[in-house]
C-alpha cells in the first residue's frame, strides 16, 4: 500500500469505544507504520466483531484481517470485488462466511505481543487479580463493589485501552466477561479465567475466539450485582437477543447465531423490541427506583453484591486459561505473514 493510509473500523456507542475495539486505535498504526486516519478509500477490518452490516460503513475497498462475526447480519455485498479477505478470528466464522478453514487465524489482538511495551513480564513482577465485565453490564451492574468486597481490582472496558492493557499486563490472573480481556491476558501470558454475567454474553464469539487456540470454554456464570441488573437479564428473554447457549458447543452456538439473525430480520422486530423493552424492562425499572422502594432496592443490591462477590471469588479459585506457546506463536506468525500484504514491517 505504499505511504498511504487507510481507515479502521471499530466498534464505538454514544462516542465510547469498548476495550477490544478501541485497540484498533493504536495498535496497528505502531504495528504497519502507517496512518490509520487518511480516507484513500480503504477499509480495514481488523480487532472485533464487526463484519457487519450495521457497523461497516461504505468505502472503495474492504480489508478483512483477524475479524469476527456474531452480532449482526453481513455487509450488504460482502465477498464481492471490493472484499479482500485476508483472515478471519476463528472457525466458527470461517463456517458462517463459507470460507477454507485455513482463513481462521487468530483475533489480532494476539499481535500486541509484538509492540515492546507489551512483552510479557515475569510472574515475579505481576501481582493482584482483576475482573473486566462486558461493557453491556455496566449501566445496571455494582461491580465495581462487587469487586472491592471480592479484593480484586475493576478494570472499565470503556477506560483508556493503553493504560488497561498494560495493568493486564502486570496482573496475576485476569477475570474475565469481555473477551478481548482474556484475549489481551493471554497474549501476555497472563492465566485467565472466563465468566459469563448475562444471557448477553456471546457463546459464538467466545468459541470463535477459544478454538482459534484450542482452548476450552467453560466459563463460570455469575449471578447479577444489583436488583436492576437482575431485572434486565430477566427481560431480556423479551427483547434480547441472547446470545449464550448453555450446552457451549459450536452446533448450538453457530445455530443461535443464525436464529439471531432471523430474528433480526424480522420485519416487526425493532418495533416488537421497542414495546418489550418498555413493557418488561424500562417501566418495572422506573418502578424499583422510585423513592416508596428505595428501601427495598437498597437491602436486595446489599444481598446481591455479596453473592455476586463470593461467586466471583469462587471462580478465580478455579484452573486458569493460557494457550500453548506454540500454537500462540504459530498463530501470530499466520497474521504477521499477512501483515506484509498491507506494508513490510
Amino acid at each position: 500500500m505504499g505511504e498511504t493510509g487507510l481507515r479502521v473500523t471499530c466498534f464505538a456507542e454514544d462516542h465510547a469505544s469498548n476495550f477490544g475495539d478501541d485497540l484498533n486505535r493504536w495498535m496497528w498504526t505502531r504495528l504497519l507504520g502507517i496512518p490509520l486516519d487518511v480516507d484513500d478509500g480503504t477499509l480495514l477490518l481488523g480487532i472485533g466483531t464487526v463484519i457487519s452490516k450495521s457497523m461497516v460503513p461504505p468505502a472503495e475497498k474492504y480489508i478483512v484481517l483477524s475479524s469476527g462475526v456474531g452480532y449482526d447480519a453481513l455487509p450488504v455485498d460482502f465477498g464481492g470485488p471490493k472484499w479482500e479477505i485476508l483472515a478471519v478470528r476463528g472457525p466458527l466464522t470461517a463456517a458462517i462466511l463459507n470460507l477454507p478453514p485455513e482463513k481462521a487465524v487468530v483475533d489480532g489482538a494476539a499481535l500486541l505481543r509484538l509492540l515492546p511495551e507489551c512483552e510479557p513480564l515475569p510472574e515475579s513482577d505481576r501481582a493482584g487479580i482483576v475482573f473486566m465485565p462486558h461493557y453491556d453490564n455496566l449501566p445496571d451492574g455494582n461491580w465495581r463493589e462487587v469487586c472491592a468486597i471480592a479484593g480484586f481490582e475493576f478494570l472499565d472496558p470503556l477506560a483508556d485501552s493503553e493504560q488497561t492493557v498494560q495493568r493486564i499486563r502486570r496482573a496475576k490472573l485476569v477475570i474475565a466477561d469481555a473477551m478481548h480481556a482474556a484475549i489481551v491476558a493471554d497474549a501476555l501470558r497472563v492465566p485467565w479465567i472466563p465468566v459469563a454475567l448475562s444471557p448477553q454474553s456471546n457463546t459464538f464469539k467466545w468459541l470463535d475466539w477459544t478454538l482459534s487456540l484450542d482452548l476450552p470454554y467453560l466459563p463460570t456464570l455469575i449471578p447479577p450485582s444489583g436488583l436492576i441488573e437482575w431485572l434486565r437479564n430477566q427481560s431480556l428473554r423479551f427483547w434480547g437477543p441472547t446470545y449464550y447457549v448453555a450446552d457451549l458447543t459450536p452446533a448450538s452456538a453457530m445455530k443461535r447465531y443464525r436464529q439471531v439473525m432471523r430474528l433480526k430480520a424480522w420485519k416487526y422486530w425493532p418495533a416488537w423490541r421497542r414495546r418489550a423493552v418498555q413493557v418488561t424492562y424500562s417501566i418495572p425499572g422506573k418502578l424499583l427506583r422510585s423513592a416508596a422502594l428505595s428501601g427495598f432496592k437498597r437491602r436486595r443490591d446489599a444481598i446481591l453484591t455479596r453473592r455476586a462477590a463470593a461467586r466471583l471469588c469462587e471462580a478465580a479459585e478455579l484452573p486458569s486459561y493460557l494457550s500453548k506457546e506454540s500454537i500462540f506463536a504459530s498463530k501470530c506468525e499466520k497474521i504477521v505473514n499477512l501483515l506484509h500484504t498491507l506494508r513490510p514491517l
